[in-house]
């Protein structure tokens, strides 16, 4: 009888102990915090990553406006250059119409006003025709070449034209007569700053850096809008290293990047200072 008391407190102790030290739980909420920082990572590397997606095609897409601002810009100028030489070709063709006119003019009224002046026809010896005819030969070549004399020998274009076709043909000196026959012929034309330019590159490549430096001083000083213009300032800085004069290279590049701060001319020149 006592042993089964003994038992039974045996057990009625151990049930005491079990119920007062309860068997160990597992910290789910730590554990569901660090799944939850988990994911809580993973999902803000998602985020920054979608917004560098969207940064880089915000910036690939101001990239593209801004360059077809630039484009359109460009055809609008080239619109404005084809407008101006259109009128100025049919103002060259006028010109030669007009020309052509009194030259048909004087040569039909040419006749009749040396029968009906008594002073020219006093100067002709009487009785020979040949004579007649002779003089109003001259007086006709003597009327045809102050017209001619005052109007180029070729339109504008066809002139511009021929010095691109020397060029290619390598005739560089005729090519540079060419160039200052159209300069002197068409002092409005909108092809002088490439024309100068390129009698600047034509004296250069002859050997001539003086004339060279005369003719980009016309491109960047006369025509400062010209695309030209910091490719002739670069040119002038070029020359001036080949001749030594670091100070006037450092000049005309400190120019160049100040006026055209955008050119590629601009991120050359920075360059070779940097070299310095």
């Amino acid at each position: 009888m006592n042993t089964k008391l003994s038992l039974v407190s045996a057990l009625s102790l151990v049930a005491l102990t079990v119920a007062a030290d309860p068997a160990p739980v597992a910290d789910l909420s730590r554990s569901s915090g660090v799944q939850s920082a988990a994911r809580t990572g993973s999902v803000t590397e998602r985020l920054s990553e979608l917004e560098r997606v969207v940064d880089a095609r915000a910036q690939a897409q101001l990239q593209m406006q801004q360059q077809l601002e630039s484009l359109m810009t460009e055809v609008s100028e080239l619109r404005g250059t084809t407008d101006e030489q259109s009128y100025k070709l049919e103002q060259i063709l006028q010109q030669q119409r007009d020309i052509y006119q009194e030259i048909d003019r004087r040569l039909g009224g040419g006749a009749a006003s040396a029968s009906s002046t008594p002073a020219q026809s006093s100067q002709v010896p009487a009785g020979n025709p040949a004579a007649v005819v002779a003089a109003d030969q001259v007086a006709t070549a003597e009327t045809v070449a102050e017209q001619q004399g005052s109007a180029p020998a070729m339109s504008e274009d066809d002139a511009f034209k021929q010095v691109q076709t020397l060029i290619n043909e390598k005739k560089y000196v005729q090519a540079i007569k060419a160039l200052n026959t159209f300069n002197k012929d068409f002092p409005e034309s909108a092809n002088l700053p490439r024309s100068y330019y390129m009698l600047g590159l034509l004296h250069q490549q002859n050997g001539a850096p003086k004339k060279a430096k005369a003719s980009f001083d016309v491109v960047y000083k006369k025509f400062p809008n010209s695309d030209k213009a910091p490719l002739a300032l670069f040119k002038l800085g070029v020359i001036a290293g080949e001749q030594n004069d670091a100070e006037g290279q450092k000049k005309y590049f400190n120019t160049l990047i100040k006026a055209y701060p955008k050119s590629k001319q601009a991120a050359d020149a920075r360059k070779a200072l940097d070299k310095k």
